[in-house]
């Protein structure tokens, strides 16, 4: 087989994905962020399947996530933790589809029919965020961030998602770890080009967040939150109605 019969068949074993059908529309990814998917193999399969606890959701998500690191390929220095936390899922089931080679269905229902009915995912069904037009104008194209009330903010990525949640399984076999419980975590969206923390960092950062800041300050934070908040809801959308995604896919039975 000649090079170019090589290259031609390496090249149709993965797809590109374009930032900008991901639930966080390519806001926050530099200009040279691309990222691609391939085919999940047997085995991974077989791993994600093997033991599945649909009860534990910790078990679920590593699982997914595990698909995911697996099956993207990204361009330049990036890696699977610079990820936006929120295009994982999205990106799993992509992959589930581009592996299967048909669409991923979804049974839902139907409130007012009073019957149960079927929308296949992707971007022509995704029921995305939009942004005002006032939102809009705090948009940073260079930084790839919102400026709002004074701060930049990004959805987070993977990485410091991950970060944070083996820090809170750390700190749950402290004494009195419950307090974890009401602390707010709004810094993950003011860390635009992290991709992971160490314990120290997000000990600082929880001091910063929750008792150093003045009232003003906690107001303006949690208000830029509430804004960019919704990029993070996961809904369909079909003949205008929205369909809320929550316990709506077997993800148990999704390579059937």
């Amino acid at each position: 087989m000649g090079i170019f019969g090589f290259l031609s068949r390496f090249l149709k074993k993965k797809r590109h994905i374009d930032v900008k059908i991901l639930p966080s529309q390519g806001f926050f990814y530099k200009k040279d962020f691309k990222i691609f998917i391939k085919k999940a193999d047997p085995e991974d399969v077989n791993e994600y399947e093997s033991n599945y606890d649909k009860e534990n959701v910790g078990v679920v998500l590593g699982k997914l996530k595990s698909i995911v690191r697996k099956n993207v390929i990204l361009d330049g220095n990036y890696e699977f933790s610079h990820i936006k936390s929120i295009d994982i899922v999205y990106l799993f089931l992509e992959i589930v589809r581009f592996t299967k080679g048909k669409p991923v269905t979804i049974d839902y229902f139907d409130d007012q029919n009073g019957t149960i009915e079927q929308i296949q995912f992707g971007a022509e069904s995704f029921n995305y965020f939009e942004p005002t037009e006032n939102l809009m104008e705090k948009w940073n194209s260079n930084i790839r961030c919102f400026d709002l009330n004074g701060y930049k903010l990004s959805l987070p990525s993977i990485g410091i998602e991950n970060s944070l949640t083996q820090y809170l399984i750390e700190k749950s076999y402290e004494p009195g770890a419950e307090k974890y419980n009401d602390y707010s975590y709004n810094f993950t969206f003011f860390l635009d080009g992290k991709d992971r923390l160490k314990f120290d960092e997000i000990d600082n950062l929880i001091q910063i967040f929750n008792f150093d800041l003045d009232e003003d300050e906690k107001i303006k934070v949690d208000d830029a939150v509430e804004i960019i908040k919704p990029m993070q809801r996961y809904t369909l959308r079909k003949n205008g109605r929205v369909i809320e995604m929550s316990s709506k896919i077997n993800l148990e039975n999704i390579w059937k």
